[in-house]
């Protein structure tokens, strides 16, 4: 374990750093950063690939995976990329997305063989019972109809329906880091742990690791929107109403245009939550719940034998909660 990022050791020359999130880790300013400062990455020895702000296509692409209602992969998504990267005979080279992490055994398989030797996989991580109402904000971006209470359940459950099951598997910290590490070899996999107390151990892992300057993923501008802030209960519920109105009747991409990358946007960018915004506060059950899930999580990851960068007990640590939280904003 260290707790410094001055610990943390550069990647060889032309070593490949993929990053598999998980989602609500700090991903999104990551990504904005360095799709921003391309250039700037670039002179000093770093290739982030492609053109768009991330590399979800393309990871959906190579894994098969599709995003959304009604569609298919981004077919040569990943062909484009790693035809960028192999033309790279000098630097470093920073690729990834959050979706990495619902990889089964065989889909991690086929990223070690597709990747090589060259590869080394970060996995960054919150709190988990702290990340729970972050997820959930997540989805109702994304189209999400359950209540809050109603998806909680779901997903802390021991034998989660459907698509909650899904969210559940891609969050089991311990399996996740365990699947990769066995893939790809302990001593090839980092755990970064991300908490509010050490604000500046995300950015300096990764400069680090890559071998940057360190302080300059921080100089990129980042809004509302493009670090992804957390939303109360009112916005939260508004847009989950919405969803309840608007899903069935929009195509995925109509959705995306106008309410996940219109509506919500403009909310994340324009406004900030007041004094008459309600904050989420987990139930006392559910923190129960996943209080005991993390510490098993954590006693996964440190037998796996990975790199942790930062303090794996914050990832244990008891969260706010209520006996009757807010769950609803009628």
């Amino acid at each position: 374990t260290s707790g410094a990022t001055s610990d943390v050791e550069v990647l060889p020359e032309r070593g490949l750093l993929l990053h598999i999130g998980l989602m609500k880790t700090g991903t999104t300013s990551l990504q904005n950063a360095a799709s921003a400062l391309r250039p700037e990455l670039l002179s000093q020895g770093v290739r982030y690939p492609g053109r768009s702000t991330n590399h979800r296509s393309a990871v959906n692409d190579f894994m098969g995976h599709s995003w959304g209602w009604g569609t298919t992969p981004v077919r040569g998504a990943w062909a484009r990329l790693r035809a960028e990267i192999d033309a790279d005979t000098e630097n470093r080279i920073w690729i990834g997305h959050e979706f990495g992490a619902n990889a089964d055994d065989e889909t991690v398989a086929r990223w070690r063989e597709e990747l090589g030797e060259r590869a080394h996989v970060v996995v960054t991580l919150r709190n988990y019972a702290s990340i729970l109402p972050s997820v959930w904000q997540q989805t109702t971006k994304e189209g999400e109809q359950l209540p809050f209470d109603q998806w909680l359940a779901g997903v802390l459950s021991d034998d989660p329906d459907g698509e909650l099951r899904g969210y559940q598997q891609r969050h089991d910290q311990g399996q996740v880091v365990t699947r990769w590490a066995e893939a790809f070899g302990p001593e090839n996999v980092t755990v970064v742990v991300v908490d509010k107390s050490t604000p500046d151990l995300l950015f300096g892992a990764f400069e680090s690791m890559l071998g940057l300057e360190q302080g300059l993923l921080s100089t990129a501008k980042l809004d509302g929107r493009s670090s992804n802030r957390g939303l109360s209960l009112e916005e939260a519920e508004l847009f989950r109403v919405l969803n309840l109105q608007l899903r069935e009747q929009l195509t995925w991409h109509q959705y995306c245009k106008w309410f996940r990358d219109a509506a919500t946007v403009s909310v994340l960018g324009r406004r900030r939550p007041g004094e008459h915004d309600t904050r989420f506060v987990l139930p006392t059950w559910a923190a129960d719940v996943a209080h005991a899930r993390s510490e098993r999580y954590v006693e996964q990851i440190a037998a796996s034998g990975v790199r942790v960068v930062g303090d794996l007990d914050r990832l244990t640590a008891q969260v706010p909660s209520a006996d009757d939280a807010p769950l609803d904003a009628h």
